[in-house]
């Protein structure tokens, strides 16, 4: 497993990293000459675009993707008190220039759509091309908090383990299974099992009682302090940004997406936007194709 170390104003991180290459799934570097496409994850599965690096179209670029801090394999210092989308997007391009990463495309989700997008703002000419789902750029809408708020005081009292595991439990049973997450939807494969239990297993070994602080910065704290980037910050944007919408999220409905288009329009950012009807939360999970 590849890692490389950096070093920001909060830190220094060891980011855990893949790079697959038309001619190798598992490269040290780069294929010259033929675009990189970067994969944002999203919130506790890092290994979400597992579909998209099987993808033999996709395959015929160089798809690289990282753990965020906190996440995955990915090892690094405590998070300061105020840990935000800035300061994770300090993170990443710290890890873009170690890398030596031309300009990519970047491809976002959930969680990974906030830190991507404020490196479109602050560092336009290292995105060619924003494509980004079930996006989290603006504001937390009150209802989602306070569910995002229940989850953390389960977490922190130990019960969401219980919860996790009961409902995996409830899946493999196949009973209901109300305790479902919200990024996912009615579709339970194999695929889903393997998923869940990588991340689920490492995600408790991160966040363990040891670091129950880390994870309300890098789950609670980020998602519920994120704020939207000013009219003047979203100008700076010059590349085409496509903005993916689950129309079967249970987090946030279509006016959400619907929003923050109307903000990039705006602005004058070349927008577009597709809605995958039935996919949840989580789109490309379920819609491995998209």
């Amino acid at each position: 497993m590849p890692f490389i170390k950096v070093s920001t104003s909060t830190g220094h991180t060891q980011f855990h990293y893949t790079i697959s290459t038309p001619s190798c799934a598992d490269a040290e570097a780069i294929k010259p000459g033929i675009p990189v496409i970067l994969f944002f994850h999203a919130f506790a599965f890092h290994t979400i675009f597992h579909s998209q690096f099987s993808d033999p179209v996709l395959r015929k670029f160089n798809l690289v993707t990282f753990d965020m801090r906190w996440h995955g394999y990915t090892e690094s210092d405590t998070v300061p008190e105020r840990y935000g989308q800035e300061e994770a997007a300090e993170d990443i391009i710290a890890f873009i220039t170690a890398l030596q990463l031309p300009p990519c495309h970047f491809v976002a989700l959930d969680m990974g759509s906030t830190i991507a997008l404020q490196i479109a703002v602050m560092l336009p000419e290292q995105v060619l091309s924003l494509f980004i789902m079930s996006h989290t750029c603006l504001e937390e809408l009150p209802e989602v908090q306070e569910g995002r708020t229940e989850l953390y005081n389960l977490y922190i009292t130990g019960a969401y383990l219980d919860v996790a595991l009961a409902t995996r439990h409830q899946i493999l049973s196949k009973r209901k299974y109300q305790f479902l997450p919200h990024p996912f939807c009615s579709k339970v494969t194999t695929e889903f099992y393997r998923l869940w239990d990588l991340s689920f297993l490492i995600n408790v070994k991160n966040w363990s009682p040891e670091h129950l602080q880390e994870y309300r910065l890098i789950s609670y704290d980020f998602f519920c302090n994120r704020r939207p980037q000013p009219r003047e910050a979203l100008s700076r944007i010059s590349c085409p940004v496509k903005l993916v919408h689950g129309g079967n999220s249970v987090v946030y409905e279509q006016s959400y997406t619907e929003r923050f288009l109307k903000s990039l329009e705006d602005e004058g950012v070349n927008v577009s936007m597709e809605i995958i009807p039935n996919a949840p939360h989580y789109v490309c999970f379920d819609h491995g194709n998209v």
